[in-house]
């Protein structure tokens, strides 16, 4: 298993919640949000399946769920994009 960090890397728009660089962690099932942040709910929705999965070990360099990428949230007003990237623990 893979520690993921999601970062908000660019916005379409403006996000009354987040700003370039903020970032949530999940290990194993926990959800982790850097104390006095917020969380949107568009943005995590957007990520959760995609966490999950990318966070399990995988044998095959070419499948697509081994290499994190991008995600934006669902806020067609907003659209902030997170990088999401693997951390070893």
């Amino acid at each position: 298993m893979f520690k993921i960090r999601a970062t908000v890397v660019d916005m379409h728009g403006k996000c009354h919640y987040h700003k370039l660089g903020d970032y949530v962690e999940v290990e194993n099932d926990l959800l982790t949000i850097p104390e006095g942040k917020k969380a949107c709910t568009w943005s995590l929705t957007a990520m959760l399946p995609y966490l999950a999965a990318i966070q399990r070990k995988h044998d095959e360099e070419k499948d697509w769920l081994s290499n994190a990428g991008t995600v934006m949230c669902s806020d067609k007003d907003v659209g902030v994009i997170w990088k999401i990237e693997k951390i070893p623990v």
